[in-house]
């Protein structure tokens, strides 16, 4: 009788223990982005959390995903992460070929390992650029303009060069051809102006 209550304990204990570890173990699922995701929505969605998400994807821009990529979400967040999820909340755009405030990025099968949308560097979007109206970054000054002829002869595509590339004025040192990381993504030098000197650059507002 007393080796029978023994397995019988043992084998409760065993149970218990089974259950409490379910429990408590964190599970995770993968999720496919769609178009117009955003961190945030997803996070809502699985109640997650966006720098969760973010720190467990490896990703080093939360405002940067891709349709197709595969998140790990945890369905196990604290409940209390969805007020921080409110604050990263932002309206979902609809995915534009050269927009610099495109919440998620398409990317063609075609051309997605050579190259690279030259927005997604971005570190702002258009609205708050025009809101704060001058941005430095990297030791320069950004301002924006609007222009239709441009000193090299480029044309404009809604603030774009023919190659995809944001349109920047720069001082009369930095040669036309030239590359440069703007608050809006990667631009390329095709205008000057009496005022961009020194440090002070310009872009065309997309």
């Amino acid at each position: 009788m007393v080796i029978t209550i023994k397995k019988s304990l043992l084998t409760l204990s065993v149970v218990a223990g089974v259950l409490g570890f379910s429990g408590v173990a964190a599970s995770a699922s993968t999720y496919t982005v769609k178009s117009g995701d955003t961190l945030a929505e997803i996070a809502a969605k699985h109640n997650d959390s966006v720098d969760g998400i973010a720190k467990r994807n490896k990703l080093t821009d939360k405002n940067l995903i891709l349709v197709g990529q595969k998140l790990e979400i945890g369905k196990n967040a604290k409940a209390s992460t969805s007020k921080a999820n409110k604050k990263h909340l932002k309206t979902s755009t609809s995915i534009k070929k050269g927009s610099a405030h495109t919440a998620v990025t398409s990317q063609s099968s075609s051309d997605s390992s050579s190259t690279t949308d030259a927005t997604s560097s971005a570190t702002t979007t258009p609205e708050a650029f025009q809101s704060q109206g001058v941005i430095y970054q990297d030791g320069k000054k950004w301002t924006y303009y609007t222009g239709a002829a441009f000193a090299d002869g480029t044309t404009n595509h809604g603030g774009y060069d023919a190659d995809g590339y944001l349109i920047v004025a720069a001082p009369s040192d930095v040669p036309f051809g030239t590359h440069v990381q703007t608050p809006l993504g990667e631009g390329v030098v095709h205008d000057r102006g009496t005022a961009i000197v020194g440090n002070h650059y310009d872009l065309v507002m997309p």
